[in-house]
């Protein structure tokens, strides 16, 4: 072999093996590098877009003034728009009544059924009590103005027929109570599954030392059962708090926000306001403030309960 061949050969070996250790060694560089892409199209340049959108006129009323840089005008017209406000109190009360139903009857579930012995009837229950998450929002929304019509829906039916009551039109008498109710039901399921799991998980000797010591079935829960399941409610909680302040689809496929203001969540005010009323800056700048809410509503909670506190 020539001077030259080998010196190549050499060459070629060291390149690779140099290629070879930057690839292990920046190996989690590169497997992060698509899901880092795939957030900066989805997320990051979207919301820089937003906030330029929210600086600018773009309302398509004044069609000779779209992009005309208007600084902090888009959010002053939001804070002063007293239906916004109405929003934010609609939007609070659906989030706090649907979040606490939930919690609870999905908590209840999940006891329910770890108390459940036969492997059989325990697998048709899970089943069962998930079905409901399966149903898509919007289908949801549909159906559900179908079984509501005073006139035609099955549960005004039901009611008139089998109770000594007159059943009310409860989309326009009560609406909000009525999207509280129908996202429970929808996402219940959502509570069940991880609260079952984390219920699943609770050692049976802790329940064993209790029962042991004649604690009552309420006191085994308040102080052995929760504690242990603090970090999993608090998953559950944040992760379901998270989703309700986006709830669109339900809501908005069952009242359009109505009768008048009564469900008009924020996210339809969003909706609305850009696509309704043609002013897609001030629909931006509610969104970037929303946002904003909700990442300030959610680090305090963090911050208040303490992953450090939860997890010990």
């Amino acid at each position: 072999m020539s001077l030259d061949t080998q010196s190549g050969t050499n060459q070629g070996t060291q390149s690779e093996g140099r290629f070879r250790s930057a690839w292990n060694e920046y190996l989690p560089v590169w497997l992060a590098t698509p899901m880092v892409l795939v957030v900066l199209l989805i997320t990051i340049f979207p919301g820089i877009y937003d906030l330029y959108l929210s600086l600018v006129n773009y309302n398509y009323v004044h069609p000779e003034q779209l992009g005309t840089f208007t600084g902090l005008h888009n959010f002053r017209v939001i804070f002063t728009d007293p239906v916004v406000w109405k929003s934010i109190t609609v939007t609070a009360i659906f989030v706090t009544c649907a979040l606490v139903l939930e919690l609870a009857i999905g908590f209840f579930l999940a006891a329910l059924l770890t108390n459940v012995k036969n492997r059989w009837a325990e697998t048709f229950y899970r089943i069962v009590f998930i079905l409901p998450m399966a149903v898509a929002p919007v289908s949801l929304a549909m159906i559900g103005r179908i079984m509501l019509d005073p006139q035609l829906g099955i549960i005004a039916y039901a009611i008139n027929t089998y109770t000594p009551f007159a059943a009310p039109n409860f989309l326009t008498n009560l609406p909000l109570l009525t999207v509280i109710l129908m996202d429970t039901w929808n996402w219940t399921p959502f509570m069940f599954i991880i609260l079952y799991a984390g219920m699943s998980s609770v050692p049976d000797e802790l329940k064993e030392a209790a029962r042991i010591d004649g604690a009552p079935t309420w006191r085994t829960y308040v102080h052995v059962i929760i504690p242990y399941m603090k970090p999993v409610i608090f998953v559950a909680f944040l992760i379901r708090l998270i989703d309700l302040f986006r709830t669109f689809g339900t809501v908005y496929g069952l009242t359009r926000g109505g009768p008048g203001n009564a469900t008009k969540l924020i996210s339809i005010q969003i909706f609305q306001t850009g696509f309704t009323y043609i002013d897609i800056g001030a629909a931006s700048a509610l969104a970037i403030v929303y946002l904003v809410v909700v990442l300030i509503i959610c680090n305090v909670l963090i911050r208040v309960v303490g992953f450090e506190g939860v997890l010990e």
